[in-house]
């Protein structure tokens, strides 16, 4: 140290190469679709330009559908030749779009892709779209998730991206009714069991309206979770994105591993339901199967 108490380093040769050091920071991400590689739907839903550069004012949506086919991945095994996937809420349908270039593009697996929406201009302009680039396996209808019909049909997988409040348990009611053997769930807001719950053991919590909200979401995923188990799939909550690309970042995906409801699980679900007084509608529409009361 000298007398201006700055610190020098001596006895140390001028033999480092700091251009060998790892630039770990500037690595380009492997994603399964990679920003440069031109895919035409993408570029004809404004996520990339003509030369396959991703729109920087839509980098979190292509971060969003890459983490989605990742997870997609994992689990694509259980998507056997000739199914049919179901996206249900399907919107501007960038993750149904996604799904069917994974599969049918990147896989070569002959999978049906459906999505619903009750937007009939979205559902038109998709269909045009899916029409333009002669994806035969795509297409897309104006319904309402609550009022779609059972079937016989063998649909091996429902997703849902943000649908709204119940409209999630409409879409696992109606995966669990069909027997798909995988559900990927990202719920969006969350009302019904705000304007439910009641603990006056919890009035810490449940008088402060955000910390009421945020808890009253947690408590809606932890029992559609548990419902899902009970109705024989192995279930994992996990972060769907960073948060700060979007606070409604929690996925529940779900794989079949059981025809049989595992009935020894609904007892600690009737204590919470009981606890907070509460009735969520997955609950209810899953009652008249298990006797769940």
């Amino acid at each position: 140290m000298n007398k201006k108490k700055q610190f020098t380093l001596t006895g140390i040769k001028d033999n480092i190469n700091v251009k060998s050091l790892p630039k770990t920071h500037n690595k380009a991400k492997n994603y399964i679709i990679g920003d440069g590689q031109f895919v035409d739907w993408m570029y004809q839903l404004g996520l990339m330009d003509k030369n396959g550069i991703v729109l920087k004012h839509r980098q979190k949506k292509f971060r969003q559908i890459n983490k989605f086919l990742e997870m997609l991945k994992d689990i694509e095994t259980e998507i056997p030749e000739n199914s049919v996937i179901i996206d249900m809420g399907c919107g501007k349908s960038y993750l149904t779009f996604a799904m069917y270039h994974y599969f049918n593009e990147i896989k070569r697996k002959n999978v049906e892709i459906r999505g619903y929406d009750l937007k009939k201009d979205v559902v038109e302009y998709c269909n045009s779209l899916s029409n333009k680039f002669g994806f035969k396996n795509l297409k897309f209808y104006c319904e309402d998730i609550a009022n779609i019909e059972n079937t016989d049909e063998r649909i091996s997988m429902i997703i849902t991206l943000h649908a709204c409040d119940t409209a999630t348990d409409y879409a696992i009611y109606h995966g669990i009714r069909w027997g798909c053997k995988v559900m990927m769930n990202v719920p969006c807001c969350q009302h019904e069991l705000f304007h439910q719950m009641k603990n006056v053991s919890m009035n810490i919590m449940l008088n402060h309206g955000i910390i009421k909200e945020r808890f009253a979401a947690l408590l809606t995923d932890s029992i559609r979770a548990r419902l899902i188990e009970i109705m024989g799939y192995k279930v994992q909550v996990m972060e769907f994105i960073d948060l700060e690309d979007t606070p409604k970042n929690i996925m529940i995906r779900s794989v079949r591993t059981s025809k049989k409801p595992n009935k020894s699980l609904i007892e600690d679900l009737n204590n919470i339901i009981n606890e907070y007084n509460i009735e969520p509608t997955l609950y209810k529409l899953l009652n008249d199967k298990l006797n769940l009361k």
